[in-house]
């Protein structure tokens, strides 16, 4: 009876670990009830309502219909960008959690090399070879790295705030899965196309094309015609100009994805050599081919090559997400 209790107690202890850990696809699920998010929701929803009140009105007007479907549609846009900028937020925080909590761990370990500094330090001056002045050094190396161990804490203190202000709380974050594949160059169009700046001024245009093709000789001046003609020319004109700039910005935005996507493939490799050093030297210094102190460097070695790799990887997810947002 006391195995069973011992093991429904386990597993217990382990379901409520693992409801308390947070992962990245719950915390983008969070995104949703961000207010921006929220506010385009509800203006999507009322949009959506006013597109179907329209088109059953049986005195309906072309203009009154494009009109509804352009509300529609640029609310559609508006709310995916929303929330892909509230999950951009979310992706950033998250990455910064984890990155940080490597940071305090390569603190960690830079203060116990400092410390074993001092006490070498301290041994070589007292078998007399090392002086008081390398005894100070030492000493100043290990203030140096309380410092940055207390500002490593603080860092993580910081991020895990900015997160927890975005998802609420956690006790703990899951690893970040396997980033997703890097897109084809074609998903640039695409989200240009879907772009609310770009959809609006588009919209612009279209309405203005609108009062032309609605205005006749038979009961409309022909200056008033030429009027609008001009102005269909400058709302086209600016819709081309506004999709220049984006379409820029959105290159610049799959280039930096490109960029993050090489770096977090070097930095993955790197980490791979850095984990086969240390399992070599755990091995020599076991046999005696090495000492503590040379082993920790390695172990100080192998964490700066984890906290490389996992700021390539939060910056690929950064970068991903930055292109779905549009770089806002």
């Amino acid at each position: 009876m006391k195995k069973v209790v011992a093991l429904l107690t386990l597993l217990f202890s382990f379901a409520l670990a693992q409801a308390q850990t947070l992962t990245l696809e719950a915390a983008l699920s969070k995104a949703t009830a961000q207010a921006p998010v929220v506010a385009a929701k509800a203006e999507l929803d009322d949009a959506t309502a006013n597109l179907q009140r329209v088109l059953s009105d049986p005195l309906l007007t072309r203009p009154s219909r494009v009109q509804a479907e352009q509300r529609a549609a640029l609310a559609q846009a508006s709310y995916e960008r929303a929330l892909a900028q509230a999950q951009s937020s979310i992706v950033g925080a998250y990455a910064q959690v984890l990155e940080a909590q490597v940071q305090v761990r390569l603190a960690q370990k830079a203060l116990e090399v400092a410390a074993r500094g001092v006490e070498v330090a301290q041994i070589r001056q007292r078998n007399g070879s090392g002086t008081a002045l390398d005894v100070r050094n030492a000493q100043n190396r290990l203030e140096e790295a309380r410092s940055n161990l207390s500002r490593a804490e603080n860092g993580l203190a910081l991020a895990q705030a900015s997160l927890r202000s975005l998802v609420g709380a956690f006790e703990a974050l899951a690893p970040l899965p396997n980033p997703p594949a890097m897109p084809e160059a074609g998903v640039v169009q695409g989200l240009l196309n879907k772009n609310p700046d770009v959809l609006q001024a588009r919209q612009r245009a279209e309405l203005a094309q609108l009062q032309v093709e609605l205005l006749d000789p038979s009961y409309a001046a022909q200056a008033d015609i030429e009027a609008a003609k001009a102005r269909a020319e400058q709302a086209a004109a600016g819709a081309r100009e506004i999709e220049r700039g984006l379409a820029l910005q959105y290159d610049s935005l799959f280039q930096n994805l490109q960029a993050a996507a090489r770096a977090l493939s070097v930095q993955q490799a790197a980490l791979a050599n850095a984990r086969e050093t240390l399992a070599n030297d755990k091995k020599r210094l076991d046999a005696g081919l090495i000492s503590q102190v040379a082993y920790l460097q390695t172990e100080l070695s192998f964490i700066q090559a984890e906290l490389a790799a996992q700021q390539a990887l939060g910056n690929y997810w950064r970068a991903y997400y930055s292109l779905l947002a549009g770089g806002r």
